[in-house]
């Protein structure tokens, strides 16, 4: 007596003779997986090994020296470092291989610069606008990083040039002319506003700080502006600050290229996708 197989049945027979199949033509490429009938996908073995069947994974660091002891380390033919300089980081890519014996690239190393705290503070007090308590205390938080300079490039202690913001005073002057002929008549009223201050008004500072972990110390330039009216209001303001931010970057990148220079890893500047 004959049974009719139904559609469940006659898909179960399918996938075991495709799962047959596919394990026949895996053997012979020599790879760690297998066939199994769930739909027939390919379903790795190493999970149940000993140990896994070669190395991978990501670091992921802050620091320059341990990235590129790590990528030295664990180099073979074919790793790369790519140098991302604009966002200050950069991976390397150990198993990348050649084109000949490409890798997985699926083994990297990853450093990505972290400010330091007085180069935060630096950037945070850029042209924002301060009143004389707020502006005087910055100043006297980081006195450690900071020189004062008057009008004639003298140098004023930060805590000097904070005791001096402190004091500010708005002095208002207002004259009138008056001219008065036969057939005509003229009047101009003219208001000037001045800051003063009793101690010596710093006009420009000197901010030197390391921007970066394991980048060099460097010093950066800033305005004082003063906005009078009711009570007076306080800009620092970097100058050149993109221009700085560059040679950053670029510090960032030749020190990289410098790090791996005699080593098996080969820099570029870019980003990599796989």
């Amino acid at each position: 007596m004959s049974q009719t197989l139904d559609a469940s049945a006659i898909g179960q027979v399918r996938d075991l003779v495709l799962g047959q199949q596919v394990n026949e033509r895996l053997a012979n490429l020599f790879v760690t997986s297998v066939a199994v009938p769930e739909g027939v996908k390919v379903q790795s073995l190493e999970t149940f090994a000993e140990g896994r069947f070669r190395f991978r994974g990501v670091l992921s660091t802050t620091s320059i020296e341990d990235f590129a002891r790590y990528s030295k380390e664990l180099s073979a033919t074919g790793t790369s470092c790519f140098i991302d300089a604009d966002n200050m980081k950069a991976v390397t890519v150990l198993n990348l291989g050649t084109l000949t014996q490409p890798g997985h690239a699926d083994n990297t190393a990853q450093v990505q610069l972290k400010k330091t705290a007085p180069y935060s503070a630096l950037l945070a007090v850029n042209g924002d606008r301060n009143g004389q308590k707020e502006l005087a205390e910055w100043i006297e938080d980081w006195a450690d990083n900071l020189t004062g300079f008057d009008a004639d490039g003298e140098v004023i202690a930060a805590k000097k040039a904070a005791a001096a913001l402190r004091k500010i005073t708005i002095e208002a002057i207002q004259s009138s002319d008056f001219e008065d002929n036969d057939f005509s008549g003229k009047r101009s009223l003219m208001e000037s506003v001045e800051a003063k201050t009793k101690d010596i008004m710093p006009v420009a500072f000197e901010f030197k700080c390391v921007p970066f972990e394991g980048l060099a110390e460097r010093p950066f330039k800033l305005r004082l502006s003063i906005i009078t009216g009711d009570r007076p209001v306080l800009v620092l303001r970097v100058s050149q600050l993109e221009a700085i931010q560059e040679q950053i970057a670029a510090e960032f990148r030749d020190l990289l290229v410098e790090k791996f220079q005699g080593s098996e890893v080969n820099t570029f500047i870019g980003a990599f996708a796989r």
